[in-house]
């Protein structure tokens, strides 16, 4: 048995068959009637927990990357430049 207010009045309800009977005040000191709340009144939270350290370690990968491609386009120049030096002393 459930209990239901209707009409103002306290009443016990079977789940099952939907028979209904007036509470007793016995019956009162057993049940405790809450208020319910609309969803729309309700506040959900949410968090998002970032493993810091897993940041960091991506951002020093990419920097690593970073500088390794610079360097290979610094490394690209020089050796075009200086084959280009080469072929000005042969002439």
């Amino acid at each position: 048995m459930v209990p239901v207010k209707r009409d103002g009045k306290e009443l016990l309800r079977c789940t099952k068959c939907k028979y209904e009977e007036e509470m007793k005040k016995e019956s009162k000191k057993e049940y405790v009637v809450t208020e319910t709340k609309n969803k729309s009144e309700k506040v959900l939270t949410t968090s998002l927990v970032s493993d810091k350290s897993g940041r960091k370690r991506e951002e020093e990968e990419l920097e690593q990357e970073r500088e390794e491609y610079y360097r290979e386009i610094g490394l690209d120049l020089l050796r075009d430049e200086l084959e280009g030096n080469e072929e000005n002393d042969e002439d």
